[in-house]
């Protein structure tokens, strides 16, 4: 804060100034003026919180610059010295608004006492200033945020025209009553142009701002029409015509037009047909979702897109289908030679295709990324955490255009790493699986199970059995039976103990067990065995 002494006397300025203690009321600089008119300077120029001013001055009195204060420095709180106690002096700090009135001579407690009440009252009004004004920077914040959600959910149908204020809505956007048909273009900035997006800081709230504003300005040349930020899923900028005729393309191409001089950017914009407003405008807002949807992605030439009616008959069917094995068994020979060529393949293939639409891209992406995410499960199993996940673009280059190239570049490099992580993995299994092979050799005899195993090499039971089958092509438990009974074989040849004490030294705790389990791995019981031999 600051603070301003007037008065032609210096001793009284310098009084004032010494019997006040400034810092201590949040004051940190304090300026002197012999004059109502050098003080109304100081005033326009440093905005002073507290202004203590003399009535009789030379230039201009304290009365003219009490009512200067009340009309250009309103916020500022004043204080009157005089030597006179007249009411002709008192009248204008009445009138204009002055917090105390002291006579001369002056004395430093009246002094104090009065600049604690004129900052008092002078801080409660700032925070009040402050709350108002940033209620006012909130109302303009969400006042756009207001008539856009209101015009999102009337075009998506979601309140009916009825609830909406009427005036408000031809006072805002020139919306009249009279009109009698609407049509609704939708725009997208997904895919997103990574270009337009760069200028804006990666900021996609102002990017939507950003886009609105040259839609109105755009629309308001064109003298019709007007865009919002829809705030549901399905689109990021819609536009509403009243009465649209032949120049509603011209006003979608300008747009773009526009776009491409300011930002070097385009966009996907789809338009539906005129209906009959207000009851029918749903109808042509899901034509314009409907003409995004379907839109070519292999066309290149203008991105506005006219709802078309029926679907067309020349859409393809995804064009992983067949290749799917191909990619799969490419991938399990860990070459990246193959990989590169089973992609090549697909690349080729696909680019014979003359119609893709938006609509099948995502779908076939969705398709193809959950596909890689399932085998990538099946060939690994149980992942690390430190292993990163699986991450696939859409396949729209950096101006938003779809790129059949950058997919395949992606698909290549997405079977790269999976198929570099198999052959990792394969070798770590058959470390594994040699390991548990060993620890079995060397505890044969004792009571072994899935969750010994698993408990010593630190995997679950689950991935101790798939990864045994996996690698030796044999389930675990069958190796572990053919290993004792091949040690119980040689002990039948080489002595004459008896079938308890064998079956004990071979890791069965019941005689009546082993006897099961030899005869089914060998066809006959212990006995015959050992007679045979």
């Amino acid at each position: 804060m600051k603070a301003l002494i007037v008065d032609d006397e210096m001793h009284v300025r310098e009084a004032v100034r010494y019997f006040i203690p400034w810092e201590d009321y949040g004051i940190n600089a304090v300026f002197e003026a012999e004059n109502g008119k050098d003080a109304v300077e100081i005033i326009q120029a440093e905005r002073p919180a507290l202004i203590f001013t003399d009535m009789v001055m030379p230039l201009m009195d304290g009365s003219e610059l009490l009512k200067w204060i009340h009309e250009n420095s309103p916020c500022s709180k004043t204080i009157v010295i005089s030597g006179y106690q007249d009411f002709d002096y008192v009248k204008p700090a009445i009138v204009y608004g002055g917090t105390d009135y002291l006579l001369k001579p002056l004395n430093s407690k009246q002094l104090m006492a009065a600049a604690e009440r004129a900052l008092e009252q002078w801080k409660q009004e700032e925070e009040e200033r402050l709350r108002l004004l940033e209620q006012k920077i909130q109302l303009n914040v969400l006042r756009p945020v207001y008539w856009d959600k209101l015009l999102s959910d009337f075009v998506s149908g979601k309140i009916p025209y009825q609830k909406l204020d009427h005036g408000r809505i031809e006072e805002e956007f020139g919306i009249s009553r009279g009109t009698e048909k609407a049509g609704v273009a939708v725009l997208s900035l997904h895919p997103l142009n990574r270009r337009f997006l760069e200028r804006l800081r990666d900021d996609l709230e102002l990017a939507s701002y950003v886009t609105v504003n040259i839609c109105n300005e755009v629309l308001a040349g064109c003298g019709r029409g007007h865009a919002f930020r829809y705030l549901n899923s399905g689109a990021d900028v819609a536009l509403l015509f009243c009465d649209p005729d032949d120049r509603m393309e011209g006003c979608l191409r300008r747009i773009n037009e526009v776009m491409r001089q300011i930002y070097d950017a385009e966009f996907d914009i789809g338009w539906g047909r005129a209906h009959s407003f207000p009851q029918d405008i749903r109808e042509s807002f899901g034509e314009a979702l409907e003409a995004l949807r379907r839109r070519n992605v292999l066309e290149r030439n203008g991105r506005v897109h006219a709802f078309a009616g029926s679907r067309r008959n020349d859409e393809v069917r995804s064009p992983f289908a067949a290749y799917v094995e191909k990619f799969k068994f490419s991938v399990l020979s860990g070459n990246p030679a193959r990989v590169r060529s089973a992609v090549e393949d697909w690349y080729e293939q696909a680019s014979l295709t003359r119609v893709i639409t938006a609509e099948q891209v995502e779908q076939w992406h969705r398709e193809l990324t959950s596909g890689l995410l399932r085998w990538r499960r099946e060939l690994l199993g149980e992942l690390p955490a430190a292993m990163p996940l699986i991450r696939m673009e859409l396949p729209y280059d950096e101006k938003g255009q779809f790129s059949l190239a950058y997919w395949r570049d992606q698909i290549t490099h997405t079977l790269l790493e999976i198929s570099s992580e198999f052959s990792n993995t394969k070798k770590q299994d058959n470390q594994l699986v040699e390991d548990i092979k060993q620890y079995i050799y060397a505890n044969y005899d004792k009571e072994i199970t899935l969750q010994h195993i698993a408990d010593r090499f630190f995997i679950s039971r689950e991935n101790v059995s798939r990864k045994f089958k996996q690698v030796s092509n044999e389930n675990l438990s069958d190796y572990l039976a053919n290993l004792r009974i091949d040690k119980a074989k040689q002990l039948l040849r080489s002595s004459g103990m008896r079938l308890s004490q064998i079956s004990a030294m071979v890791g069965f705790q019941d005689e009546k067990y082993f006897s099961r389990v030899f005869k089914k791995v060998t066809g006959m019981t212990p006995r015959e065995y050992r007679n045979s031999e």
